[in-house]
């Protein structure tokens, strides 16, 4: 009793310890090709085994026989294999024969998806070059498949020493013809190599891929604006080839390729180069279908682990669930159907502005990726005016000018870490504006002036820079769109207008305007009076002529200072009958004031010189009438009184002559 109890008591302790583990985990998105290994990590183990969707057990790969029928076929014993001079090959019927999946049994050489690698071809597009060596020596493979994707590696064990790096000029031909096919240039290095890549002619790649053990190394350099994308996958196997001399895992890294990013093309690989050289012709003749029959078998790696291979899946019943079964659990995963994310967008597309708008773009891709948009290499905000329609376009409700700029549409598988975007160049186009209507009121029209009335339809804010030119004649005149009463300037009287408009803007001119005829008024020239002193009262006189119709209007006037006749002189136009018409003015007269002033000034002189001659008059008379104070005197004075009256008489005669 004690003894079965221990024994329970191990067993279950053994299950809870023992566990079969998958790499990788978790649900796999799968388009055609899948590798995953399982291992029984119990203490008992056992060759873990796999069990298909359909709940049958898959078979192991079973390795060809074509060993015998090979050149050269080395003979061996079978239960050594001691004469196989390579590592892959075991003895069939006799004969080394490679027996893995993806080789060439003679060769042991990758040969998978009608890339069958050769040793020293040299008629392959890719060369390279290592300077002060003898020539090198090449393993590779072309694939005629045609595909979507040129999917093309280079591969080289090691490159030269650090800080050297490698060139790769890579020269793509007759692009224009195959716009739409993507090219994918794939780096492959056992040891850290420094990739210097120069594509020539302005030309891009659509990815870069790096694969190798050193995938932190800053060791690339080359012009992202030449490269749309730069992958370096971790934990992507790899290989150089020829694997049973260099390692590595060729086949495993093209089943890898053909899954992420599309049919190998092209394979070329050597020890190492300092230099390679890669013409990529787009219109060559890729016209055979991948015809591959769909691949599922397992490989015992170790006792306790085996290797489940899927490759070419076709049918839907080879998706859903794979089991694993230990000796004391299972695990399973389920397979489900990948399509990649395909974006496709027209390169250039124009968008009016002021208008909604929707810049196109179509992604597709299983399990469906999330969309976004970048703006100039910034994620957008989708909300607002900016919306993401089903399918992937964006819609803008209201195009702006800063809407002018380069756009991405962007796919992302969160399940299978896929990515895929496609920039788009935004051109914002401008809309023609509508012809404006003018009009012309008759009280606005004179003889040299005309106002002209615009009416629009025209919003500024649609329309960058609106302004409207009116025409009439052969003149014209540029007003702003905020001037919507302009005036036509330095017209000529009696004279016949014919006006339009039309508005401009940054999107152009539109048609012309209605058109309206008006004739300006008469003009009125007034002659000038005669340029003669206006103190003469001479006559000023003003004619008056009606151009139309060369009538005249003449106005006589003179000066109303002297308050002589006006004269009017009306003829009528309709009757040819003269009127005359005479005012007569009462005002002093004007024109002879300086003549009054100048006389006035002789008049005041006269009075004041007479005044002078009485005021020495009454003197003497005053003078003469003094008393004498004696004798001597009063003979004195009567002396005087005898000879004054006569000197007073030759006095005054004398004044009054000068005067």
């Amino acid at each position: 009793m004690y003894v079965q109890a221990l024994l329970l008591l191990a067993i279950e302790i053994e299950c809870i310890f023992s566990s079969v583990v998958l790499k990788p985990t978790g649900n796999q998105y799968v388009k055609s090709n899948l590798q995953l290994t399982c291992t029984d990590e119990s203490v008992d183990y056992t060759q873990p085994e796999w069990i298909s969707p359909s709940s049958n057990k898959i078979d192991t790969f079973q390795p060809s026989e074509e060993g015998a029928n090979c050149d050269n076929a080395e003979s061996c014993n079978a239960e050594f294999g001691r004469y196989c001079q390579n590592s892959f090959a075991s003895c069939v019927n006799g004969f080394c024969a490679c027996q893995q999946f993806g080789i060439d049994p003679c060769s042991c050489l990758a040969s998978l998806n009608d890339c069958h690698m050769i040793r020293g071809n040299s008629e392959n597009i890719t060369t390279a070059t290592l300077v002060g060596n003898d020539p090198l020596q090449y393993t590779s493979c072309e694939s005629n498949i045609a595909t979507d994707t040129e999917v093309h590696v280079i591969a080289m064990v090691y490159g030269i020493q650090s800080p050297v790096y490698t060139n790769v000029n890579v020269n793509i031909l007759n692009r224009n013809m195959n716009t739409d096919k993507e090219v994918v240039l794939v780096l492959v290095s056992d040891r850290l190599v420094f990739w210097e890549v120069n594509i020539q002619n302005n030309e891009t790649v659509d990815r870069l891929v790096q694969l190798s053990s050193y995938q932190d190394e800053d060791n690339l350099k080359v012009d992202h604006r030449q490269v749309n994308a730069i992958d370096k996958p971790k934990d992507a196997p790899y290989g150089i080839g020829d694997d049973a001399i260099h390692g590595g895992k060729t086949v495993d890294m093209m089943l890898y390729l053909e899954e992420n990013y599309g049919h190998v093309s092209s394979f070329t690989a050597t020890e190492t180069a300092n230099s390679w050289n890669i013409t990529i012709d787009l219109a060559r003749n890729t016209m055979m279908q991948n015809t591959n029959p769909t691949v599922v078998f397992t490989e015992n790696l170790q006792p306790w682990q085996t290797k489940l291979t899927l490759a070419w899946l076709q049918n839907d019943e080879d998706y859903g669930t794979y089991t694993c079964r230990g000796k004391h659990s299972q695990n399973n995963l389920q397979i489900l159907k990948r399509e990649p994310i395909v974006v496709q967008v027209p390169h250039k597309q124009n968008l009016t502005f002021y208008e909604g708008g929707v810049i196109r773009c179509d992604v597709t891709g299983l399990p469906k990726p999330n969309i976004s948009w970048l703006f100039d290499g910034n994620f957008l905000n989708v909300s607002g005016q900016y919306d993401i329609l089903e399918g992937g376009s964006l819609s803008i409700s209201k195009v702006t000018i800063h809407e002018d700029g380069t756009f991405e549409c962007r796919g992302d598988q969160v399940e299978t870490g896929d990515t895929r975007a496609e920039s788009i160049k935004v051109i914002i186009i401008h809309s023609v504006p509508e012809p404006p209507v003018i009009r012309i009121p008759e009280e606005d029209v004179g003889s040299y002036i005309a106002k002209i009335h615009i009416n629009s339809t025209n919003a500024v804010e649609k329309f960058m820079g609106l302004h409207y030119i009116i025409y009439y004649n052969d003149q014209n005149l540029t007003t702003s769109s905020d001037n919507s009463v302009p005036e036509l300037l330095s017209l000529t009287p009696s004279t016949l207008y014919d006006v339009h408009a039309v508005a401009v803007s940054m999107g152009g001119t539109s048609q012309e305007s209605n058109h309206i005829k008006f004739t300006t008024k008469v003009e009125i020239t007034t002659m000038q009076p005669t340029p003669r002193d206006i103190a003469t009262s001479d006559v000023t006189v003003m004619m008056l002529r009606d151009v139309a119709t060369s009538d005249v209007t003449m106005m006589m006037l003179r000066d109303v200072a002297t308050s002589d006749v006006t004269v009017m002189m009306l003829r009528d136009v309709a009757t040819s009958d003269v009127t005359v018409t005479e005012q007569v003015t009462e005002k002093p007269r004007s024109s002879s004031k300086k003549g009054i002033i100048a006389g006035c000034s002789i008049g005041a002189f006269i009075v004041f010189v007479l005044f002078i001659i009485f005021i020495i008059f009454i003197y003497q008379i005053l003078r003469s009438r003094q008393k004498p104070d004696s004798i001597g005197d009063k003979h004195q004075v009567n002396e005087l009184a005898e000879t004054e009256p006569l000197a007073q008489d030759k006095e005054c005669n004398t004044k009054t002559d000068a005067v």
